[in-house]
């Protein structure tokens, strides 16, 4: 599946010295193969920076329709150990995303709304980076289950 743009909100100084925030980062979605309802995708924060920068923990997500407008969201994490990771120039770090595509029992066939943006709050800051989404509809309330971020850029899409 193809690489899905990359823009960045606004800046922010580092909540702690030496942590990766939005200046220091770009953010990409990669559709992965996915089957029987079940959706799987990575988010990728790479370094553009010429700095060495820590990180560590879970992103933050929200759908936002073609208006701007939050999509029903619920991130939820998995029990995974979130470990520090530190990156150099060019290197990248990732969250797994997994949703569902069919509609929960008792749940709406539909999404309310079409996700059309994805907003991605790396750990630790209170700004966040901006990517276009076009992986569809995510059911079951906005329920979308993410990993600890890890250092690579995931598994091939």
């Amino acid at each position: 599946m193809a690489l899905i743009g990359i823009t960045a909100g606004p800046s922010q100084a580092a909540t702690r010295s030496g942590w990766a925030d939005t200046s220091s980062l770009s953010v990409c979605v990669h559709g992965l193969d996915s089957g029987a309802g079940q959706r799987y995708a990575t988010v990728v924060l790479m370094i553009k920076t010429h700095k060495t920068v820590r990180t560590q923990g879970y992103a933050g997500l929200q759908l936002l329709n073609s208006r701007g407008r939050d999509v029903p969201t619920q991130v939820v994490r998995d029990r995974g150990r979130a470990e520090l990771i530190t990156l150099k120039p060019v290197q990248s770090a990732y969250t797994r995303l997994h949703w569902a595509d069919v509609p929960a029992a008792g749940g709406p066939t539909k999404a309310e709304k079409h996700p059309t943006r994805l907003e991605v709050t790396p750990p630790d800051s209170l700004h966040h980076l901006d990517t276009p989404w076009k992986l569809g509809d995510v059911l079951q309330k906005g329920r979308i289950d993410i990993t600890p971020l890890v250092k690579g850029t995931g598994p091939a899409f």
